[in-house]
């Protein structure tokens, strides 16, 4: 699905999420039209990217901060799963602290209570790994916060040196894909950009297929969307 980052406006919708649907869009809009779009807001779909380099090589390419974390708190959730197997050679149950309290690990740290805040100490004491993984996920949330290149440079390096002094593959596979997307992620702190719009424009999409009963025809599918967006109804 294709939004207009200004107004949120569904552009058109493909059938396909593959970067091959991206690419031959792009390649079917008029020669000017493409050399007009300065940004594109994407999530970490290496096919999409390519498609949008290819087919818009002025545009600036922004990745949204959401999946991004997304990516950091899955970093976790694979340390605590490891971690769970390696000392008990099972899974997590309720008696086990980090896995109880588990949701704790994910959330931001600035909007936990006292109380949760004491519960995620308990966790982090209990397993020095956590603990390590736990400290770069929140640098990772200060990196996306940065409001500037110098301040996220900075940052950075304080990203880049906690994974260095740690053997945890979680931490360095995370680490490559942020090397990987490291320019999108700059053109993000300069922006503020994101795909929230195309997130909540996919949101009623879906919600017409919902109400629809479900579509079997693209074509169909795609004109009811489109005609729902500009406030029109199906003769």
């Amino acid at each position: 699905m294709f939004t207009d980052l200004d107004t949120g406006k569904i552009l058109d919708i493909v059938d396909g999420r593959r970067g091959a649907a991206v690419k031959k869009w792009l390649k079917s809009r008029p020669r000017y039209w493409r050399q007009r779009v300065q940004y594109v807001a994407i999530d970490m779909s290496s096919e999409f990217r390519k498609a949008v380099r290819e087919n818009l090589p002025r545009a600036k390419i922004s990745v949204d901060h959401f999946h991004v974390i997304q990516r950091a708190n899955l970093m976790i959730t694979q340390v605590r799963r490891r971690r769970s197997h390696e000392v008990f050679d099972r899974r997590g149950r309720v008696s086990d602290p980090a896995y109880k309290y588990r949701k704790l690990l994910t959330c931001n740290l600035e909007n936990l209570s006292i109380k949760q805040v004491e519960r995620l100490k308990l966790i982090l004491e209990s397993d020095p790994e956590l603990g390590v993984i736990y400290g770069i996920k929140e640098h990772v949330r200060q990196l996306l916060n940065a409001t500037d290149v110098h301040e996220f440079q900075a940052r950075w390096a304080v990203v880049e040196k906690s994974v260095k002094a740690t053997k945890m593959v979680e931490a360095k596979s995370l680490f490559r894909t942020l090397t990987a997307w490291r320019r999108e992620l700059l053109v993000f702190v300069r922006t503020r950009l994101t795909n929230a719009r195309s997130e909540a424009a996919n949101l009623t999409a879906k919600n017409l297929k919902r109400i629809g009963r479900g579509y079997r025809n693209h074509d169909h599918y795609r004109v009811r969307i489109l005609l729902y967006t500009a406030g029109l109804r199906p003769c």
